[in-house]
């Protein structure tokens, strides 16, 4: 067996086995739930039955679990190339991205960075050849590290999110930062994007590929620890995914010497899999490497507002802007009681309360809280409409309120913050965004 065929496989192991792991982990959102308001990409999907979310997380698993099966078994019977399946292969990566983006027009919050990275990767593993779907790969995956550092070079980061997670870090291995000043913490914070954007430029050059992968494991293992549960205890579905980068990044940058050897030396293994290997379909091949190369570049667009935060790796970033949720404090009694432990008590002289939607998100789904405008909107439209199939009386007294927060200023951190109080007030604002805010309704998801 090849090297290139080996790791090929390894490869595909490593991530139909994560992607299966995260799909459990989080299947409540996967499924037509009523437990947190599901905001579908375009209003007209809400009128479709909600009962294909089934039939999409059904694909999403099988398809996965087959390409297991596909790299796991040759792996243990040392089965020599060509790919077994390969046109099965194709057909399953294939069948997991589409049915991922079904599954994302129904209700955005799907748009999980992991499961968007799982379905381009599967497609690319199983679409192009053993040698191309690594380097693209690669390539891809040094994307991800440029984009989330680009995303975390601003003074909200450094101000916020980066100071948080600088005390995770040291807490969880014993450190106190409670008399540590906030400019201490500041100049910590900002060396993560830095550190990032250096791991990304060593693992682009193969000279210094062997210290950057030592720091990117480095920087993952860190980045356990402040989140785990020593430091911030985060959710768990983070955790797997870093476990899940570890072990990807060692297969797609450990030295290999017969990969790194020149292209005109090839051994006889490299040959006869060559010799084995179906034919190629250019036209099969052009679809995937167009997909992958649009998912490196349509982040550049991301500043623009025209590119989601999430699918341009704005990974742990606090700039973009973002809804703030608030109740009266006489409607608290009024939500659900799944919702009731994360409203905040209302600050002195004053009876709106702040609702921890991102909290309510993690217990209820086991997914954090997609961090788009929109979407937070529509989370707040749906308790809106909550609160006002409980007491029609809402109209008259609103009984909800949001702080519209612009995204912050690169240099100084400071937003620009708009406030509008009654459900009618809020609708109205959906008019601002291309895509659908409206939640879709909880009968049809019964």
């Amino acid at each position: 067996m090849s090297r290139e065929t080996l790791q090929l496989r390894l490869l595909k192991t490593n991530l139909a086995f994560f992607a299966l792991l995260l799909l459990g982990t989080t299947w409540q959102l996967w499924t037509p739930q009523t437990r947190f308001p599901q905001i579908p990409l375009f209003e007209w999907v809400s009128a479709l039955p909600a009962g294909i979310d089934w039939l999409t997380l059904t694909i999403m698993l099988t398809t996965a679990g087959c390409l297991l099966l596909f790299s796991v078994v040759p792996l243990c019977l040392r089965k020599p190339a060509p790919e077994p399946g390969v046109n099965w292969q194709r057909i399953c990566g294939l069948l997991f991205l589409v049915a991922y983006v079904v599954s994302v027009v129904f209700d955005q919050h799907r748009l999980q960075p992991w499961t968007y990275q799982f379905a381009l990767g599967l497609l690319l593993l199983t679409s192009l050849t053993p040698a191309r779907a690594i380097r693209l790969l690669r390539l891809f995956v040094i994307s991800i590290y440029v984009y989330s550092a680009l995303s975390k070079c601003d003074a909200s980061f450094v101000q916020t999110l980066g100071r948080q997670l600088a005390e995770g870090l040291f807490s969880s291995i014993g450190i106190s930062t409670a008399f540590w000043s906030p400019k201490t913490l500041g100049w910590i914070a900002a060396t993560f994007p830095m550190g990032e954007l250096l791991v990304a430029a060593g693992l682009f050059f193969r000279r210094t590929r062997k210290p950057a992968l030592v720091a990117a494991i480095g920087m993952h293992v860190c980045l356990m620890l402040a989140i785990g549960p020593w430091g911030l205890n985060h959710y768990q579905g983070v955790l797997i995914w870093n476990v899940y980068f570890i072990i990807q990044d060692l297969l797609l940058f450990m030295r290999n010497p017969t990969l790194d050897r020149p292209r005109a030396v090839k051994d006889d293994a490299q040959l006869e899999a060559e010799r084995l290997a179906p034919a190629r379909v250019p036209g099969i091949e052009r679809v995937p490497l167009l997909l992958v190369w649009l998912a490196i570049l349509a982040p550049l667009f991301e500043p623009t507002g025209y590119f989601d935060h999430w699918p341009a790796w704005g990974l742990y970033a606090s700039r973009h802007d973002r809804v703030v949720l608030m109740i009266d404090e006489e409607a608290r009694a009024e939500l659900p009681a799944s919702l009731q432990p994360f409203v905040d008590p209302p600050q002195p002289l004053s009876t709106w309360c702040r609702v921890r939607v991102e909290r309510w998100s993690l217990a209820e789904l086991g997914a954090p809280l997609y961090p788009q405008a929109r979407f937070q909107l529509g989370v707040a439209i749906g308790v809106g409409r909550m609160l006002e199939s409980q007491s029609p009386a809402a109209e008259v007294t609103p009984r909800i309120r949001i702080l519209f927060e612009g995204a912050a200023d690169r240099w100084t951190g400071k937003r620009k913050v708009s406030e509008y109080t009654g459900l009618k007030e809020i609708d109205a604002l959906s008019d601002r965004f291309w895509l659908n805010t409206l939640p879709r309704p909880v009968a049809q998801a019964d």
